[in-house]
């Protein structure tokens, strides 16, 4: 698992020994050691990396969507869908650079725009607050999977240019797409983050199954720009952060039309501040909301993000496309 994982992981540990649950709201947790079973789902011709697979396994539109990328191939159908594209950039923890991508659809609407995040980091990160400069406190709180009957499970992938989220049926009962490099997946469903480049745009293609026709959308999503962050110091490890002052956060505003920034804190027992900023290359969290963060160890994570609807036969899909950067604060 790579460092990201481990420090959500080890964080959800610190809080489960305590009575409560990892970051977030209101939801149940995914990181049980539950078996995940991955198998080829019928109906799909390409792609198809995931037959005979097996793997033990040890979230209405909002604001941000970019109306000029909404594409209405067909009616809408039943489904809410979503595809998380994240390119996680090397970081302090010594993690490496990470393209994550994972997806599903629902027949109710989805708590989160980060399912890579729910499946592969244990997270979860609740929808950013809808306007500009404005922070929100959740948490502590974990993913709610509700009913098995409410995931439905569509073709054996999603693709994005060259990145793949193959199918996975977790839990027995929720059908996923997801894209890692996990030891316990085919090596087709791992991406290779040269895949993700900045301001690019990427053919999406959607399996259907045998209920809706497989569809393939050219230049359908838009990577937004590269986020640069020049404060704090996020390439140092537990560089220190004094709550009793705001905390001070730039960043290289030279976004594109449509994209937009999400800041998040969370400390060792989850609980969560998340920001919605404006892309002007600065925002401070006020000091009276970094103490309702607990002292010691915390994770930053700025993101910029793009976000594209798409209105498909087999429902209403939301595509994420973001550039986040992971940072390790320590709290006094």
């Amino acid at each position: 698992m790579n460092d990201r994982g481990s420090v959500s992981l080890l964080l959800a540990l610190l809080v489960f020994a305590c009575g409560d649950s990892k970051s977030g709201d209101t939801d149940a947790d995914d990181s049980e050691g539950d078996t995940a079973n991955t198998t080829a789902g019928p109906g799909a011709t390409d792609p198809d990396p995931t037959a005979g697979a097996t793997s033990d396994d040890s979230g209405p539109s909002t604001p941000g969507t970019d109306p000029s990328a909404t594409s209405d191939t067909g009616e809408a159908g039943p489904n809410f869908g979503l595809l998380t594209f994240t390119l996680y950039p090397a970081d302090a923890s010594g993690a490496p650079a990470q393209l994550g991508t994972a997806g599903a659809w629902r027949t109710v609407p989805f708590t989160t725009d980060d399912f890579f995040a729910v499946r592969a980091l244990g997270s979860f990160f609740p929808l950013a607050p809808a306007g500009d400069d404005v922070l929100e406190h959740t948490g502590p709180g974990v993913y709610d999977w509700g009913f098995g009957d409410s995931w439905v499970g569509l073709g054996n992938g999603m693709r994005l240019g060259g990145a793949v989220a193959c199918l996975q049926v977790y839990k027995d009962s929720y059908p996923l797409y997801l894209g890692d490099d996990a030891d316990n997946l085919d090596p087709a469903c791992a991406p290779d983050p040269a895949t993700w480049q900045p301001a690019t745009t990427y053919d999406l293609s959607v399996y259907g199954n045998d209920e809706y026709a497989d569809e393939t959308v050219a230049d359908a999503v838009r990577t937004p720009a590269a986020l640069t962050v020049t404060a704090p110091d996020v390439a140092a490890f537990n560089f220190p952060v004094d709550t009793s002052k705001d905390l001070a956060i730039a960043w290289t505003a030279d976004g594109e039309a449509g994209d937009r920034v999400v800041i998040r804190m969370w400390d060792q027992f989850g609980e969560m501040l998340s920001v919605h900023a404006a892309d002007d290359g600065a925002y401070a969290i006020p000091k009276a909301d970094l103490a309702e963060l607990s002292l010691g160890a915390a994770t930053l994570t700025v993101t910029r993000e793009h976000i594209a609807e798409f209105g498909l036969p087999a429902g209403r899909l939301r595509v994420v496309a973001r550039h986040e950067v992971w940072a390790y604060p320590d709290l006094f």
